[in-house]
């Protein structure tokens, strides 16, 4: 969640909470959704492609 925040605030764009999923939180980077798992530990592979798809939104 830090890096995502540290990713849109470069950008100038705003990070916030849009909804619950059933296992998911979906977050927006400016108009561009990011969807979070809601488990304690997330694995190294999945949170690499979340900040690759933070990286992206911002572009």
């Amino acid at each position: 969640m830090r890096r995502l925040r540290i990713i849109s605030k470069s950008a100038d764009l705003e990070f916030e909470f849009v909804r619950e999923g059933r296992s998911h939180q979906i977050w927006a980077i400016g108009s561009e959704r990011v969807h979070i798992p809601r488990h304690r530990e997330i694995n190294e592979h999945t949170a690499r492609a979340i900040l690759k798809e933070a990286r992206e939104a911002v572009r």
